[in-house]
């Protein structure tokens, strides 16, 4: 392939650039569609069932995220790093944490130290833990080696 001589960049980084939006907005869709799920089971065993919120929340959160995990790697995802499956879930679930880790720290220091409405908060706080599982996730499990 031939570089751009105006700007140094060569031809073959866009593919790799094309791959990475791809995949990006690949994992927005099953992001969406993990969440939905998540709503959902949350919904159904809370409303439905009367189960208590704090159990149903984390029956919904995982239930969502196997949405996610089984979608990432069937539709979104060229490279897998780990062979195992088992081993891929518990890494894709642990990496997930950190989303939500910074997702406590920035509704924390919106709303605690910024006073920020809760709400709008929330909505940057879901960005950047999309962002970071997202970076996170395509670093450690689906890129090659």
């Amino acid at each position: 392939m031939q570089a751009n001589s105006s700007y140094g960049i060569s031809s073959a980084a866009s593919p790799s650039a094309l791959s990475i939006a791809k995949e990006f907005a690949g994992y927005f869709a099953v992001s969406l569609a993990g969440l939905a799920v998540d709503a959902a089971v949350l919904l159904i065993l809370v409303s439905g069932c009367g189960l208590p919120v704090v159990h149903s929340s984390v029956a919904a959160f995982m239930a969502g995220l196997a949405v996610v995990y089984l979608c990432s790697v069937k539709f979104v995802f060229a490279s897998r790093r780990v062979a195992q499956p088992v081993a891929e879930f518990f890494t894709f679930a642990m990496l997930g944490v950190a989303g939500l880790l910074l997702t406590m720290l920035i509704m924390q220091v919106g709303t605690q130290q910024l006073h920020l409405d809760y709400r709008w908060t929330k909505i940057g706080a879901a960005g950047a833990s999309f962002v970071c599982n997202f970076a996170l996730r395509k670093l450690v499990l689906f890129s090659r080696a």
